[in-house]
């Protein structure tokens, strides 16, 4: 049967917790290798700490690691912890207790909490259990760069699964008052948040979206086949392309059409300017001007 990590403790702030990823990195403490089994899962209590390693390419081969942590308990949506904001979970009262003094508030944000459902709770509802006895799951991960995984270029991921209750708070140690695990000065760049390290990489790809030239709407493509560029590619200088009107309507209208034309290469990838389409003015003729137009062309409009 595997042991919790820790029993019997609260985990303050992300400092307990790297001290608790430190020992079980030098073997002080144990690391949970295999999803718990349903006696394990009984047993679950508060203060209980388990550390275990996301299932990866480096575990594979040993058949260690977990895809995911499962105790077989139903739980309501994550909660990210402001030390603030005691009216979600009602630790107003153990705020002092609870917290680490020197703690600062963005420091405790990298923790998730979950609280069990009601319904996971007993099957007596008419005495139903109180909420400051319900579990409370508080989860913290991490990516793990030890020494000997370095020279094979192997980056780990440790998750912190620890469970607590409000009625139960004041009755767990504290990390700092184990000998050989709070009072071990923990190595710089062991350990590294995987929660900052992805809003980071949010960031980032955010940024790198902002920066990249956005490329023309696919709707602002001019299709070479569309009556407008195939009458001025194969009859630059027909009259047909324009209704009869005076000789200055007639000079800017052939002056537009030309720009466009020579604005469109078949050959080339480059849109046809924005500014050329908004300043065309070719708009469709009448279908009685064209029969008129062709009756002329053939020679049959004169009596």
């Amino acid at each position: 049967m595997q042991r919790p990590t820790l029993q019997g403790v609260r985990i303050r702030s992300t400092r307990d917790a790297l001290q608790v990823f430190n020992a079980v990195a030098c073997n002080r403490l144990p690391l949970i290798t295999r999803r718990l089994d349903a006696e394990e899962r009984r047993v679950i209590m508060p203060g209980n700490v388990y550390v275990w390693e996301e299932r990866g390419a480096n575990t594979e081969p040993t058949g260690l690691g977990m895809e995911r942590w499962t105790d077989g308990m139903g739980w309501g949506p994550s909660r990210v912890r402001d030390v603030s904001d005691t009216s979600s979970c009602a630790l107003s009262a153990h705020k002092t207790t609870w917290l680490d003094t020197d703690t600062h508030p963005l420091d405790f944000k990298e923790f998730l909490f979950y609280h069990q459902k009601e319904s996971d709770m007993a099957d007596d509802f008419l005495n139903p259990i109180p909420e400051s006895e319900r579990l409370i799951k508080q989860t913290y991960s991490v990516h793990v760069s030890l020494p000997a995984d370095r020279q094979r270029g192997i980056v780990r991921k440790w998750h912190l699964t620890a469970y607590f209750s409000q009625a139960r708070l004041d009755q767990l140690a504290t990390v700092d008052n184990i000998r050989g695990i709070g009072d071990v000065p923990v190595p710089e760049g062991w350990f590294r948040s995987a929660r900052t390290a992805k809003t980071r990489r949010n960031t980032h790809t955010q940024s790198s979206e902002s920066d990249t030239p956005k490329q023309p709407s696919p709707t602002s493509y001019s299709d070479p086949h569309s009556p407008l560029v195939s009458s001025s590619r194969h009859h630059p200088s027909s009259g047909y392309a324009h209704s009869p009107a005076s000789s200055s309507g007639h000079s800017s209208k052939t002056s537009s059409i030309s720009s466009l034309s020579s604005a469109y290469n078949p050959r080339s990838p480059s849109l046809v300017p924005l500014d050329v389409l908004q300043n065309s003015h070719s708009v469709p003729r009448d279908p009685t001007d064209v029969q008129t137009l062709r009756r002329f062309a053939s020679g049959h409009g004169h009596s």
